[in-house]
């Protein structure tokens, strides 16, 4: 387990001294502590903190400690927060009903601290063994990245969410040049080392929200949703010349040497309800072997994908794009989505596995919590709030990636960087793009949910 100092602990309780004998008791013990005196205050402060465990009263005025039970249960990215519930009740069916619901252990109150405390620790392990667990199933041990069963999963969810909105997803795969000269030249050490920077530069180069899975052996793949070809295939020409040019420093020999790598991609994209995981990777997989019989250490396009109207196809082969020009050298251009102007529908939706219902509650409750965020933000930096500003807009990265401000989430990210390298100068400028896009988003949740607000 890590330190406890280094958990979080958010205890729920409508009675105020109890809450506050709570509080005392996780701090001496010495949790980071968050408290909300309601359900609806917990389910709240849930989606802007996180915590690694949720102390929960039974009853409570209002929404039920069992409801807000059910209700931090049915959110997949807080299934799996340990839940411990407490009541002066001996009520059997009550107990029965919150272990049925998911919560992970019941104390009664008054509680003993020390046996709090065991259950609470005993809660937390198990979190982190099955966390453990889940990362083994999902991810290559080696590089980090999703493994073959796990990137498969992703990107079909991906393409499933793409088809119910009608937007692009492009998929790329890579095949690292003469990579078993590296192994039988070098050893395989040498070889392991050169996969995982391989895959910390396709981390670096793509997209947050991208995925990228290592396919086996030194083949990798990367799925980008919403993304047109061109776009797709800017990037994957980024990812080469990173490469590219990045040594790896080997002892070969008795002597240092500096190893440099290329890569061949194979890029391909689709649209409509033909999609299918195993034909789009099979058509980026020929784009590859094209790559290869041409010379390698370079890009292709091919496959065939819908145009917007669905009238007709277009059929992509080994088309010559390096001379395209792109205004944008930045991340892959987004597809727009104006059904929520300054958020990208699908990716929102697809973060909550497609319930439109759900999404549209969350997007009320980013209004209601982030609405005034651009003035706040505003204000603590003309104050010169350091500490402020960084929880702020660290706060709005978070939220603003999860309901599919994309654009909003990058220029969190910038000024996040900025203030963490305490970059002052820099602060009004990043801003300013900042505040353009949380007030389009806004405006656009108030326009399409005045009724829910």
């Amino acid at each position: 387990m890590k330190d406890v100092n280094k958990y979080t602990i958010l205890a729920v309780d409508d009675a105020k001294d109890s809450l506050m004998l709570l509080e005392f008791d996780l701090i001496e013990a010495g949790y980071q502590v968050v408290t909300a005196d309601s359900g609806n205050a917990a389910l709240s402060l849930l989606q802007d903190v996180e915590v690694d465990l949720v102390l929960l009263d039974m009853y409570m005025p209002g929404i039920s400690g069992l409801s807000t039970l059910q209700e931090i249960k049915n959110q997949s990215n807080l299934a799996h927060t340990p839940v411990i519930m407490l009541s002066a009740s001996g009520d059997q069916e009550q107990i029965v009903a919150a272990l049925e619901f998911g919560e992970d252990d019941y104390v009664t109150k008054p509680y003993i601290s020390n046996v709090l405390l065991a259950r609470m620790r005993n809660s937390l392990r198990l979190m982190e063994k099955t966390q453990q667990l889940e990362k083994l199933a999902k991810t290559d041990s080696l590089t980090q990245v999703n493994n073959r069963g796990s990137f498969e999963d992703l990107v079909s969810k991906a393409i499933s969410q793409a088809k119910r909105t009608d937007q692009n997803v492009s998929l790329a795969m890579f095949d690292l040049d003469f990579f078993k000269n590296v192994n039988d030249t070098y050893g395989h050490e040498t070889g392991d080392k050169a996969l995982i920077d391989f895959a910390g530069i396709l981390i670096e180069t793509f997209r947050d929200y991208d995925i990228i899975g290592r396919i086996g052996g030194e083949e990798f793949a990367v799925c980008m949703p919403n993304t047109l070809i061109q776009d797709a295939f800017n990037a994957c020409e980024r990812c080469r010349e990173a490469l590219e040019s990045h040594n790896i420093n080997v002892d070969y020999e008795g002597s240092n040497h500096q190893l440099s790598l290329t890569v061949s991609i194979g890029v391909t994209s689709a649209r409509g309800h033909l999609m299918d995981f195993d034909d789009l990777l099979r058509i980026a997989d020929h784009g590859l072997y094209k790559a290869k019989k041409n010379g390698r250490n370079q890009s292709v396009i091919e496959g065939e994908f819908e145009n917007i109207n669905k009238n007709s196809t277009t059929e992509v082969v080994g088309e010559d794009v390096s001379n395209v020009s792109h205004s944008d050298d930045q991340a892959t251009e987004i597809v727009s989505d104006e059904k929520y102007p300054g958020i990208n529908y699908s990716v929102g939706l697809n973060n909550v596995l497609g319930d439109e219902d759900l999404f549209a509650e969350i997007l009320v409750m980013f209004y209601q919590d982030h609405g005034q965020d651009h003035l706040n933000i505003e204000q603590a930096i003309n104050e010169g709030a350091e500490q402020k500003i960084k929880h702020l807009v660290h706060t709005l990265k978070g939220v603003s990636c999860s309901v599919g401000a994309l654009e909003l989430f990058e220029c969190c990210k910038v000024l996040d960087i900025a203030v963490t390298e305490n970059n002052t100068e820099q602060y009004q400028d990043l801003f300013a793009p900042l505040k353009v896009e949380i007030v389009k988003v806004v405006s656009g949740i108030e326009l399409r949910l005045a009724d829910k607000l």
